[in-house]
């Protein structure tokens, strides 16, 4: 179920950056550092937003690992813990007589 709700977020919200897109096609100045250049805003938004993307897969990809790194420790911690059973000594038959 969650897997189809965030599915349908991520189609949402690329239908609503194609939308901001094809509404926004005028020129734009970059300038970085000394770097100076011209851009339709709509590449520079499809760019911002790809690396976006990657950027908050990536780190979702370490956390979940991270995560799960962390569940595989404490599951070890949780088996140290346990105290061993000990069988008790088999009790010596007494004779009879």
């Amino acid at each position: 179920m969650m897997q189809k709700i965030r599915w349908a977020i991520l189609l949402i919200g690329v239908i609503v950056l194609l939308a901001a897109v094809v509404q926004n096609s005028e020129n734009v100045d970059l300038k970085l550092f000394y770097f100076q250049t011209t851009f339709p805003i709509s590449v520079l938004m499809l760019v911002t937003a790809t690396v976006s993307f990657f950027i908050g897969a990536i780190t979702r990809g370490r956390w979940i690992k991270q995560s799960s790194r962390s569940k595989k420790v404490e599951q070890t911690a949780k088996v140290a813990e346990k105290p061993a059973v000990v069988a008790a000594p088999a009790a010596k038959p007494r004779p009879l007589g």
